[in-house]
């Protein structure tokens, strides 16, 4: 038992579920947490951006054009107890909710790997600086590079970077989310942007560092914390493309769905753990 390795010991040292606070044998979500953000398997959703679908089975999200991105996957819906981690994950800095969230996300993945390629490289979506110095951490990354740790995957930090800040997402409607996002990314090896390649320690592929290759030809999953216009994804999925990718998912915590899609969006847990 002494021997184990440390990833082992969360499987059964005594703690508090984040999610209700109960006490249980083992790390992460409790059973009931678990099930409580378990996505319904008899609802219909959009196979390209993973909303649920209307009543005569079309999508109330996508627009009439086809997005630049080829999928998404979503771990929960961003209602109830789902938005209640992801406000703890990134407005109270609780860092230590990230494994627990990627955990959720590679259960997501899986589950949807069936007739999938499996990418060739894992990018979150960069912060602002103005989020980084205010949190001390990106979400998308520690999320990233944890998910690709579990999966096997190549995590390329700086596979995408921001050209300019752009406004905060969270004060635009959607009509100016999707406007606003517009050239804000750039990605490793587009045309005319350069983009030199980072130090390897911030390339990581589980135990291994590979920071140099093209993106040509390449499937790159990129993983954000919440979707909700597909504003940041689409122009994210639109700078990869540019610079050679064939394909690309956006692999996501939480999808924010229409009032009346989703599960009761007032069903969280009550009260937010400090």
């Amino acid at each position: 038992m002494l021997h184990l390795p440390i990833g082992r010991w969360r499987d059964w040292i005594p703690a508090d579920c984040p999610g209700c606070g109960r006490r249980q044998g083992g790390q992460g979500l409790c059973a009931a947490c678990l099930a409580s953000l378990r996505p319904d398997p008899a609802r219909p959703c959009c196979g390209r951006c993973a909303h649920p679908l209307d009543e005569v089975g079309g999508c109330p999200d996508c627009g009439p054009e086809p997005p630049a991105y080829d999928r998404v996957v979503a771990a929960f819906d961003y209602a109830g107890l789902g938005r209640d981690l992801i406000r703890d994950y990134k407005i109270r800095r609780r860092l230590s909710l990230a494994r627990p969230l990627a955990d959720l996300l590679v259960r997501a993945v899986l589950a949807g790997e069936a007739g999938n390629p499996r990418p060739d490289w894992v990018v979150p979506v960069p912060a602002r600086r103005e989020s980084l110095r205010r949190r001390g951490f990106s979400p998308p990354a520690e999320v990233a590079r944890l998910l690709a740790r579990r999966l096997g995957l190549r995590c390329h930090l700086d596979g995408v970077r921001r050209m300019r800040e752009g406004e905060r997402q969270a004060v635009l409607d959607r009509a100016l989310r999707l406007r606003a996002q517009v050239g804000v990314f750039t990605a490793f090896g587009a045309a005319g942007r350069p983009h030199p390649a980072p130090p390897a320690h911030r390339a990581l592929s589980g135990s291994a560092a590979d920071s140099a290759r093209p993106l040509s030809g390449r499937r790159i999953a990129v993983v954000d914390d919440v979707l909700t216009t597909g504003a940041t994804l689409q122009a994210v999925a639109s700078a990869l493309k540019e610079a050679g990718a064939v394909r690309v998912e956006g692999w996501v915590l939480a999808r924010a769905v229409s009032p009346g899609s989703g599960r009761d969006g007032g069903r969280g847990r009550g009260r937010v753990l400090q």
